[in-house]
């Protein structure tokens, strides 16, 4: 069986509700496995993350062909009805994913996840209409003397008083996800592991599924629970203690994504929110799993030719 996964994007007109997703009505949505007869299909739309620039907007997220990896897409709208047609905004040799982008002086970033690049990268958008990024440097690198079964999943960074937090995961000699803190005094680093950093070691919570959200006096992170499989579900835990020299975060929510509900029958693994025009929207995505047989033949058919 083949993961796949696919997005939607739900409206919810009390801020209050947007946790309750059974609340939210349906306003968008990108589907994988469109078109189906390919040898190459896109088993993949992932990762939602929100944007709002000069009125509009952005819908950036990861889009992953069964063959190929993944690349950064965008599609933008002004009144959450009219979507502009998907253009990809950034592709490397490796694989992209997880494209948080934010705005720092003036300027838009974007920071994705590249961790098969063995490190942590940041973008800046190189026109106004946010369709093209370009690098601006490499934030972080891999330890060479360590052991990384998996580099750098899932990167964003949180400002406070002055200083810049950091958050990654990794995973060491064992397949356990490790959550990671750094801290700098300015957004393009050097960055410093924070004195509490590792914070979890923990494959219920130590992955983000989104960037931290501020909700209603609450300074909240979105983790995805890999337990028994990759992205299973969404918690919510309240950072309580953020500073150069602690940190602390207990549970609020479990399982926010209603897998008695047929989008979400096989869970899912990201969740972002904006307040745009009045309107609290949600991005998630969701899995399912496809066996492919077809497509699968196929390819082997043209790969000999």
């Amino acid at each position: 069986m083949i993961e796949c996964f696919k997005i939607q994007l739900l409206s919810f007109d009390n801020e209050d509700e947007i946790f309750d997703i059974k609340k939210g009505k349906r306003i968008f949505g990108v589907d994988c496995l469109k078109p189906y007869a390919k040898a190459n299909p896109t088993i993949i739309v992932a990762d939602p993350f929100l944007f709002e620039y000069k009125g509009k907007l952005h819908l950036f997220y990861e889009s992953k062909g069964l063959y190929t990896p993944g690349v950064l897409m965008m599609t933008s709208t002004s009144d959450l009805v009219h979507w502009s047609k998907p253009v990809v905004v950034l592709k490397e040799p490796f694989h992209l994913s997880y494209p948080w982008v934010f705005e720092e002086n003036g300027k838009v970033y974007m920071i994705p996840e590249t961790g098969q690049d063995g490190s942590i990268r940041l973008y800046e958008a190189t026109s106004d209409s946010l369709s093209s990024f370009g690098l601006v440097k490499k934030l972080m690198e891999q330890p060479k003397d360590k052991e990384i079964k998996m580099g750098y999943g899932d990167s964003s960074i949180y400002k406070k008083d002055g200083k810049y937090y950091l958050m990654t995961m990794l995973q060491y000699s064992e397949p356990v996800n490790v959550l990671e803190l750094y801290i700098s005094d300015k957004f393009e680093g050097p960055y410093t592991p924070h004195p509490s950093s590792p914070i979890i070691e923990s494959n219920k919570v130590g992955r983000d599924a989104g960037c931290w959200i501020e909700h209603q006096g609450k300074l909240l992170r979105v983790s995805q629970d890999c337990t028994h499989r990759y992205g299973d579900n969404v918690h919510v835990s309240e950072i309580t203690k953020l500073s150069p020299t602690e940190y602390e975060e207990t549970i609020l929510k479990e399982k926010i994504l209603p897998t008695d509900i047929p989008f979400y029958k096989e869970g899912g693994h990201q969740f972002n929110v904006i307040n745009f025009k009045g309107k609290w929207i949600v991005a998630t995505d969701a899995k399912e799993y496809h066996r492919l047989i077809g497509t699968r033949i196929l390819h082997k058919i043209k790969s000999k030719l």
